[in-house]
């Protein structure tokens, strides 16, 4: 492969990029004959796993010789990849964010057979692995996402994060920190997402089995995500999210549990290392999330976002596939993991987390806390995340009902699934 002056897009991939790459007008894309690897990354250019990403890229570059044409996106990348699925303009490796295998895998080359495939986290099987065992994208990281905090905010409440085992002592938490004068909730209304995390991660336990086989089948279940926005709204009645929560930014939030100005957060832990980058010296960490119908606290999590699947037209598997072998180097994927605040992705790789080093201790490495998947991922149809987001920021922001949130979400949910 010929080596090309270096060029990196980092784009916000509005209308326009939309129509290029629908057309195929992209340099060198997957399939088509072009003299570098296209990677399209689901991360935002002034994230610390986007530096990490930067860093590996380059340093892989100058070690086989190859150019690396790197599309950054974290607000519309799902629908980018729709588009490029669409009209076979898939790139040669591409974050999968979660849904390698539901959403992704007909387009993927299966990489059972690479050397760092023996080593992939078993917690990920279910959630990576099809029924013959095929995995289909190379695990960055282990999502774990738990209930995030501020360790001197909860200090000066009175309050021992490991003893919120249950949502009234979260509520008990929450209200001794307001009594502080300091939001208790931190979110962001402004970014496409945190608001559909919260949802998230609390329908995972809202649901009893049955219920949810009835969602995995077809019907949807109105009272549990009732009663889960509920709970949101009750928070939102006490007046316990941030005033700016509307303008607010995943950036802000990171610097609100940064300076102290925030007890919680219900995001992924990205939000943490972010934090951890604008004041090193905050004591930060997690919790499992509060039990509603199950009887133990849990974590969510699985594929994490910094997984990458091999496009199976690809004109470059030798190339790129080398560079996956590149960030499976124990000290390249430690690396990536701890850019997210996650645990790694394969066994063999130790993970230094700073003041998250606790949290993960005590609840990831042994394992003794249940990791329950994404809720949108397994009982949601493709498509829904969106329609999950919005309507949680509506219960949150005050513009909408929860009786409105929950049927619009209903009509989704049979107007998605009927596309099955």
């Amino acid at each position: 492969m010929r080596l090309l002056h270096r060029h990196k897009a980092i784009t916000a991939l509005g209308a326009l990029t939309i129509l290029l790459a629908a057309s195929g007008c992209s340099r060198g894309g997957s399939g088509s004959g072009g003299e570098s690897i296209q990677f399209f990354l689901n991360m935002g250019n002034d994230t610390p796993q986007y530096k990490v990403m930067s860093k590996l890229v380059d340093a892989y570059e100058k070690q086989a010789g190859v150019t690396i044409k790197v599309t950054a996106e974290s607000v519309n990348y799902e629908d980018q990849m729709k588009v490029r699925l669409a009209s076979r303009n898939v790139p040669d490796l591409f974050s999968t964010h979660g849904w390698s295998l539901l959403r992704y895998s007909k387009f993927l080359m299966p990489l059972n057979s690479q050397p760092w495939a023996k080593d992939v986290n078993p917690s990920l099987n279910s959630a990576m692995r099809d029924s013959k065992g095929q995995i289909f994208a190379f695990p960055g990281e282990t999502d774990v996402v738990g209930l995030s905090y501020n360790k001197d905010v909860l200090a000066k409440a009175g309050i021992d994060p490991s003893k919120i085992t249950t949502w009234s002592a979260f509520d008990a938490a929450a209200k001794a920190v307001a009594e502080k004068g300091i939001t208790p909730i931190v979110s962001s209304g402004k970014d496409q997402g945190p608001a559909g995390h919260i949802a998230d991660y609390l329908a995972i336990d809202s649901y009893n089995s049955s219920e949810l086989a009835k969602m995995k089948s077809g019907t949807f279940v109105s009272g549990p995500y009732t009663r889960l926005l509920e709970r949101v709204k009750s928070w939102e009645k006490k007046g316990w999210f941030n005033k700016d929560y509307s303008s607010a930014s995943q950036d802000d939030m990171a610097r609100a549990l940064a300076g102290g100005t925030a007890g919680f957060a219900l995001m992924q832990n990205q939000v943490l290392t972010a934090a951890r980058q604008y004041n090193p010296k905050a004591k930060l960490g997690f919790v499992p999330i509060p039990p509603t119908v199950g009887d133990k606290p849990y974590l969510v999590g699985g594929e994490g976002v910094d997984s990458f699947g091999v496009s199976k037209t690809s004109g470059h598997k030798k190339e790129v596939l080398g560079f996956l072998k590149f960030l499976a180097k124990p000290e390249n994927a430690a690396a990536l993991a701890e850019a997210t605040g996650s645990a790694a992705g394969l066994t063999n790789v130790k993970t230094n987390f700073g003041s998250l080093a606790p949290s993960f201790h005590t609840y990831v490495t042994n394992r003794s806390v249940t990791l329950k998947p994404y809720f949108d991922r397994v009982y949601l149809p493709n498509g829904s995340w969106n329609t999950m987001v919005a309507t949680t920021d509506s219960v949150i922001s005050g513009q909408g009902t929860v009786g409105a949130a929950v049927n619009q979400m209903k009509r989704q949910y049979y107007a998605l699934y009927g596309q099955k």
